[in-house]
């Protein structure tokens, strides 16, 4: 691995998402925003939905993380999550749709309101990477 920097691993119960060597990584944990850069202290913290964001050569990257946690080593970082999603790999359109399908649910009494919280968590974070 390349001096001072990060092996950065998003794994989900279906698929490897990413296996990268990178300059840094933001994590949205439960208590906020953590920044990741080599020779970070060891730690294990809880994910909440969001983006995870890291950086290449100067460039940013963008992965929705639908919880889970993160292993932080000094020269790794190992996030398990339920789902997660490259950028590239959102359909915004679909994404739009299950947040409005997740709206009506949320409000109607006939339907699992807690699952349709859930739904509507996840299709908000895909679309805050709508640009």
């Amino acid at each position: 691995m390349a001096k001072n920097k990060l092996r950065l691993q998003i794994i989900t119960p279906t698929r490897s998402v990413l296996d990268s060597e990178v300059d840094s990584v933001v994590l949205r944990t439960a208590e906020g925003d953590m920044g990741v850069y080599y020779d970070h202290e060891p730690v294990v913290t809880l994910l909440s939905y969001g983006v995870l964001r890291y950086k290449v050569e100067g460039k940013t990257y963008n992965v929705t993380t639908m919880s889970g946690f993160a292993e932080v080593t000094e020269d790794k970082v190992v996030v398990l999550t339920d789902a997660a999603e490259l950028e590239n790999e959102i359909d915004f359109a679909r994404a739009q749709a299950a947040k409005e399908r997740a709206e009506g649910r949320v409000s109607n009494a006939d339907y699992d309101v807690a699952r349709a919280q859930v739904a509507l968590r996840k299709a908000l974070v895909r679309l805050s990477l709508n640009k």
